[in-house]
């Protein structure tokens, strides 16, 4: 459902006024806008040291580009192992002379590609170099669109014009409420906010119903797809047990599925509660030798029909998402403790979904 230019409105209204998000990230991100925009320009890495240029990244990637976004730490240091090649890339991407377009697919898709260096931190080091004509693009970025109902970009779109339009829609929403005075930086925390954080989930809910909006920040909502009984509390150790199994198969990963399969490693997030516009996969694992992904959820206490729509939505999301853009396949794994009739039923006529069982157990040995 899309929302109109008046509800959009009035969700930017909440969010400068109400948003306890807004409250608790706004200033900080601006005064680390304010200090990394001292150093990503290009005349000042030039000055700099291979070593300096190292330590800035470091820390710069470690905080998430000054605190706007969570990056996938597996990738800080690899960036920078060709130390001439990254500083090479930095350079073209901070060279104004250049298109912007151009820099963007040099950088993402062709000549000057470093795995790991991806559209959140490049568009990070854009904003911070100039926060008045470049703005951040990051997964809370297309969700926060999907969240107003905006399609903004398709997959065949090169990467160079998906900014292009997702600048566009980001002016689009400073001009509607022109007397705000939103930057780029406000913009993106909104998207944020509304996509992410729970008090803006509620809002969009309020607003969709048209109910009134100005209200206290709501704290501690629950995941509407939480296990009920975590939310009354540890009944069993049976339970306990469960909790932990994600723990389990990230740490056994090999040893569980086949050997090819491995977590999935995105550029802001891990395969481990892999954030979707629709919820949180479980685990998103990755196959790149038969050219798939993997959506591996735990049923935990959710009903077969609940378990079964959720991982079609999400199988289908990444195949729009994720798979249209390398051409892999998707299929499905569903994780449950016991067998179930119905749950068997409802794969029989959905092949690309397999069952695997777990069992939880305790072996007691005498020692003395």
């Amino acid at each position: 459902m899309e929302l109109s230019n008046n509800q959009i409105q009035k969700l930017l209204k909440w969010f400068v006024v109400s948003s306890e998000t807004k409250k608790r990230c706004s200033e900080n991100r601006k005064r680390k806008l304010e200090e990394n925009h001292k150093w990503i320009q290009s005349n000042v890495i030039q000055k700099m040291s291979d070593k300096e240029l190292d330590e800035k990244f470091l820390e710069y990637y470690k905080s998430g580009g000054g605190e706007k976004q969570n990056l996938n730490q597996i990738y800080r240091d690899r960036i920078i192992r060709d130390k001439k090649r990254f500083r090479e890339v930095i350079l073209y991407l901070l060279n104004k002379e250049i298109d912007i377009k151009e820099r963007i697919n040099q950088i993402l898709e062709e000549k000057y590609r470093i795995k790991g260096f991806g559209k959140a931190i490049l568009t990070s080091f854009l904003m911070d170099c100039n926060p008045d004509k470049y703005c951040l693009w990051n997964s809370k970025t297309d969700m926060g669109f999907s969240t107003l109902g905006w399609k903004i970009y398709d997959n065949k779109d090169s990467k160079g014009d998906a900014y292009l339009k997702i600048l566009e829609a980001l002016q689009e929403l400073i001009n509607l409420n022109p007397e705000l005075n939103l930057t780029f930086d406000d913009v993106d925390l909104f998207l944020h906010t509304i996509s992410a954080e729970e008090e803006g989930k509620e809002v969009v809910r309020a607003i969709k119903e048209d109910k009134e909006i100005f209200m206290p920040a709501i704290e501690n909502i629950k995941d509407t797809e939480q296990d009920p009984s975590e939310i009354k509390g540890v009944q069993n150790m049976e339970f306990v047990m469960e909790r932990y199994l994600e723990d389990f198969i990230e740490t056994n990963f090999s040893q569980i599925f086949d050997a090819n399969i491995e977590l999935y490693q995105g550029e802001e997030n891990s395969g481990r509660q892999f954030p979707t516009s629709i919820g949180n996969i479980d685990l998103l694992a990755i196959d790149n030798e038969n050219k798939e992904f993997i959506i591996i959820e735990l049923k935990k206490g959710k009903s077969s029909d609940v378990v079964v729509g959720q991982i079609l939505r999400y199988m289908s999301w990444v195949r729009e998402k994720l798979s249209a853009v390398n051409g892999y396949s998707v299929r499905g794994i569903i994780v449950v403790k016991e067998k179930d009739e119905k749950l068997e039923y409802a794969l029989k006529l959905v092949p690309n979904v397999r069952l695997f069982l777990y069992e939880v157990s305790f072996e007691l040995k005498k020692v003395s």
